[in-house]
């Protein structure tokens, strides 16, 4: 029986979805969106901040997904009258949709340029977790050992500031099964150039210096465990979009290569052109990895390459001895399920994505201009209670109160205050925001957005009111 459609969301249906949020605390449901503004029950709001799922709106929107759209015209009616229909999805023990090589093609122009640029593969995924795990599953495969041995060398490396996925099953966070649910993951995690970690009064210099050091240590001690080592180019949540200093982050990566430690560049939030950065001679600048000249082993992309509108489609890009997969016992790669990449709207959402990426850079950037200048300014007029980063269409900024419970405090405040302005960021767990508007949001709205969002943060801070000497350093 068809259900009417409401708006008006009963409290036991939203205490019954164990959703992002605490039970019965979840966000209310959109009815619509224009551009950046999400419409619920007759009330807009501007997100500025959707952790970087969608890059497109409105008409661009509209010719990612016509091909997809049209192919399911088609099967629809095929369906209706009894006929042979072209393939929607197809259980991958059965087969491929004929959109993969499409997409494979759309794929290859975009990979970072390695010395081995034709012995590359792709695993598809549903969404960034399982990525991460891909690229996991085939750099240990292609590294040459058998991880069955007793003494081979599987451990996954991550950094004391990072985010791979849920923190119960994923690489990196603690929290709430910590690494009894993270298989391979390592205890130790390496040093990262962080403000958490940051001496009062360190100068910049000294500061990457002695990370790096203390990185070099870390490696000496677990070289013979580690099996692959994750980075993130520019964090997400964990620490609010900062990116990497590139030449600190190119001498981490060296630093491995000389240990013969494979790297995965985990790109699910700033790849697909999110970063804004010029690329490299002969790329294209969807990867960070590649406008930074890092000589990764792996790269991952997150589900915004299926366009944001739900067709889920993410994966890790192998980009070195895929043809030792080959020959291993298994012959494959093991992280795969029942729909990976079986989707044939989401393949071609994303071929249309990677075709177009290179027409959108100019606009991220100036997108990037526009909200570098206010989170500039909000840092400054915070006097250090709010610490801003970010490039490109990805920014963010953290309450810099030394206990984390402060942070969190001044969230509570904040939110509060974002609501009031109907402005709607990314909430980070740490205490701060992040920012993510699409590649073609509207330069003039998105500056009013977040200068109501900045207003709100300083006006928390002022509330907070907390002495110099209880901020960490910039």
């Amino acid at each position: 029986m068809r259900r009417a459609f409401s708006s008006v969301v009963p409290a036991a249906v939203r205490e019954r979805f164990a959703g992002r949020y605490a039970l019965g605390k979840n966000q209310a449901p959109v009815q619509k969106k224009a551009a950046a503004e999400f419409i619920r029950d007759g009330r807009a709001t501007r997100v500025v901040g959707g952790a970087c799922s969608e890059v497109l709106g409105g008409k661009n929107l509209a010719g990612l997904l016509r091909a997809g759209f049209e192919l399911e015209q088609r099967a629809f009616a095929a369906l209706e009258h009894g006929e042979p229909a072209e393939v929607l999805s197809i259980h991958t023990s059965a087969g491929v949709p004929e959109q993969l090589e499409t997409f494979i093609h759309a794929l290859e122009p975009h990979l970072p340029i390695t010395d081995q640029r034709g012995d590359w593969c792709v695993n598809l995924q549903a969404e960034g977790a399982s990525a991460v795990h891909a690229a996991i599953d085939m750099c240990l495969q292609a590294s040459g050992q058998d991880p069955a041995q007793p003494r081979a060398k599987v451990g996954v490396a991550t950094g004391l500031t990072s985010y791979h996925g849920p923190p119960s099953t994923s690489p990196g966070g603690g929290a709430p099964l910590g690494s009894r649910a993270k298989g391979l993951t390592l205890e130790a995690q390496y040093p990262v150039p962080t403000p958490f970690f940051r001496r009062r009064g360190e100068a910049t210099d000294a500061f990457h210096e002695r990370t790096l050091a203390a990185f070099r240590a870390y490696l000496d001690r677990h070289e013979h465990e580690i099996g692959v080592l994750l980075i993130e180019p520019q964090w997400g949540s964990s620490a609010a979009a900062m990116p990497w200093p590139p030449a600190l982050l190119r001498a981490y990566v060296e630093a491995c290569k000389g240990k013969g430690i494979p790297v995965i560049s985990d790109e699910i939030m700033c790849g697909l052109g999110r970063h804004g950065q010029q690329p490299a001679r002969g790329g294209t600048g969807c990867f960070l990895a590649e406008s930074w000249d890092l000589d990764v082993d792996a790269v991952t992309f997150g589900k915004a390459i299926g366009g944001g509108a739900g067709h889920l489609l993410s994966g890790a890009a192998l980009l070195k001895n895929a043809s030792k997969l080959q020959g291993s016992s298994q012959g494959t790669a093991l992280q795969s399920h029942t729909y990976a990449g079986s989707s044939a709207r989401a393949l071609l959402n994303g071929a249309t994505l990677l075709d177009a990426l290179p027409t959108y850079r100019p606009h991220v950037q100036a997108l990037g201009v526009v909200i570098g200048d206010i989170l500039d300014d909000l840092s400054e007029r915070s006097d250090g209670a709010i610490i801003t980063h970010g490039q490109g269409c990805k920014w963010g900024g953290i309450f810099a109160h030394e206990d984390v419970r402060a942070c969190q405090a001044a969230n509570t405040i904040f939110k509060a205050k974002c609501a009031e302005a109907a402005v709607l960021p990314y909430f980070v767990p740490i205490g701060g925001f992040m920012l993510t508007p699409r590649y073609d949001d509207d330069v003039n709205a998105t500056s009013a957005a977040i200068t109501d969002l900045a207003d709100a943060a300083l006006a928390t801070a002022r509330e907070m009111n907390w002495a110099p000497s209880v901020l960490i350093a910039k």
